[in-house]
Parts: C-alpha cells; sequence; structure tokens
C-alpha cells in the first residue's frame, strides 16, 4: 500500500492506494473506489474511475517526479503530493522487491510469463551499478508494479510471482 497527500489548491487530501497490476484500489474519505490503468509512460497515463454504481470516468495526468515528490496536471488541474513508501515495512508473499533505492532501467518480463529461477526480471541502475532483480524460483509473472525510468525506493514491491507448481 502506498499512502499519497495530494494538494490541489492548497487543499490537502490523504488516499490509500493498493495496486495490483493495471488495477488500483484507492480509499479516500472513508470510501473505496477502483481505478483501471488504461495507459501509462513514464510521464503520462490515462485511469479509468469505475464509480459504485458502475460509472466511468476517465481521468488523464501528466507530470514529473523528484525522488518521493510528485507535480501532476490531472484533467487541466495542477497538483502537488508526496508518497510515503510503506512497502519496506510489510513483505507480501511471492513479491520481488528492490534492495536499494534505484532507477528501473529495464523490465525484461510482462505478467503472463513464464520465468525459471535465476531468470533476470528487471535491471535497476544505482550509483552507476546495474542491479539485476532474478526470479528465486520457477514460477509465473502475476503482475508488474513499476514502470522503466520510475524511481524505486528500498522496500518498494516490484513484481508478483508465483511459484510453479511441482
Amino acid at each position: 500500500m502506498t499512502k499519497f497527500k495530494l494538494a490541489f489548491s492548497d487543499q490537502q487530501n490523504e488516499f490509500n492506494v493498493t495496486r495490483q497490476g493495471t488495477v488500483f484500489h484507492v480509499d479516500y474519505d472513508g470510501k473505496t473506489f477502483e481505478c483501471q490503468m488504461r495507459f501509462g509512460d513514464s510521464s503520462y497515463f490515462v485511469l479509468e474511475l469505475i464509480g459504485t454504481d458502475g460509472t466511468r470516468k476517465t481521468i488523464r495526468a501528466a507530470g514529473f517526479a523528484s525522488g518521493d515528490n510528485r507535480q501532476l496536471w490531472v484533467n487541466g488541474r495542477m497538483a502537488q503530493y508526496q508518497r510515503d513508501r510503506q512497502g519496506g515495512e510489510t513483505r507480501i508473499e511471492g513479491s520481488l522487491s528492490a534492495a536499494i533505492p534505484a532507477v528501473v532501467m529495464q523490465i525484461l518480463i510482462a505478467p503472463g510469463d513464464f520465468v525459471s529461477a535465476g531468470e533476470k526480471l528487471i535491471l535497476l541502475e544505482s550509483m552507476k551499478m546495474i542491479i539485476p532483480i532474478q526470479a528465486p524460483y520457477d514460477g509465473l509473472v502475476t503482475a508488474v508494479y513499476c514502470q522503466e525510468g520510475e524511481s524505486v525506493q528500498a522496500g518498494e514491491q516490484l513484481i508478483e510471482l508465483t511459484r510453479k507448481e511441482e
């Protein structure tokens, strides 16, 4: 789960976001919303907000990051927020996480790929060193939680891997 403090026009709101592949569950003001990622790259993304009554709303956003500080333009309005990552405190079974703060240089797999133990899945770069994230066992990649060019912190979940049944 990632906690966001989002400020629109100097009004600050707090959101808790849980990501499962391309689906985001957003807790805000005692309510839970679901968003589906329709498109995303390092600086632009399109989400579809799915209301509890089934209505859908498209959200377009662009922005930039500096560490955990973000500045976004969301449907024409500017927002600023800071991520408070909690991934290092709880490890999700089957997840592979960054060991140190780094930048995602290359993602070598996609959800649905079968991988073998020792296979390189993601290449991270930190302090001019390339750090491979390797599969600890044979399995199925069920989710990728990062994008190329994204800065990640130690303990942040990058990939979800389901162990291959023997």
